[in-house]
């Protein structure tokens, strides 16, 4: 079993890197969502969370950036499941939103993030992993 990742540490990093401090892109965390919080949710919503966004709700619910101007990590009570099958064969949550987009995790073969524009209507790929979604992040791609 690999280590579980202390993200507060990782996105403290992140927030060091040249992009982010020209962006001013900070990072606030919160109180972590219990376990049995978690299991609840996967169980009304009939979603097991994939392990990495799931291990970082575990230590933190939500992740507020830019000093309130953007959500990465909204808190688990403000996710939206979108299982709707005439548009995608998988369901996919709404977990996070900026000014401009809202971001979406694919509940498909692969964990993947995706978003789209708020006002829009066509999801893009933006990022393989959620780590990888998180240092787009904070590289002020979002």
């Amino acid at each position: 079993m690999s280590p579980v990742p202390s993200w507060k540490a990782d996105i403290i990093a992140l927030t060091e890197g040249t992009e982010a401090r020209a962006a001013k892109i900070d990072a606030s965390f919160f109180p972590p969502v219990s376990e049995g919080r978690l299991e609840a949710w996967e169980t009304d919503h009939e979603i097991a969370l994939p392990g990495e966004i799931r291990s970082y709700l575990l230590q933190s619910d939500g992740l507020e950036a830019a000093r309130g101007l953007m959500w990465p990590v909204l808190p688990l009570a403000r996710w939206e499941v979108i299982d709707d099958p005439c548009a995608s064969a998988h369901p996919w949550i709404r977990f996070g939103e900026s000014a401009t987009h809202r971001y979406l995790l694919s509940l498909g073969h692969s964990p993947s993030v995706y978003r789209h524009e708020t006002f829009g209507s066509d999801e893009e790929f933006f990022a393989p992993t959620f780590r990888t979604y998180l240092q787009k992040v904070f590289r002020g791609e979002a």
